[in-house]
């Protein structure tokens, strides 16, 4: 399975953008830009072999089928402040 970025904002081929969370055991949570910055509910996650699931059940995508966008979400937050432009 390829290595993904902590963090790291990538596409799956329709489009849709993830930010990824590597968990302990294996394999990685997807979430919405919105869902990362507000603590939502991932859509996706994958297991130790990189199959993306959804709600338990296997969708047709693995970990491969994701293009990193060399963009970074910012840590979380809890105001939403990585949702604001940058001005420093």
């Amino acid at each position: 399975m390829k290595e993904l970025r902590e963090r790291g904002i990538y596409a799956l081929p329709d489009g849709r953008e993830f930010v990824i969370h590597a968990v302990f055991r294996g394999g990685y949570i997807l979430y919405t830009p919105v869902g990362w910055e507000f603590s939502g509910v991932h859509l996706y996650e994958s297991d130790d072999s990189g199959r993306i699931r959804s709600n338990g059940r296997p969708t047709h995508w693995n970990i491969g089928d994701l293009t990193d966008t060399s963009r970074t979400a910012r840590s979380r937050s809890r105001n939403g402040a990585a949702q604001k432009p940058f001005t420093g």
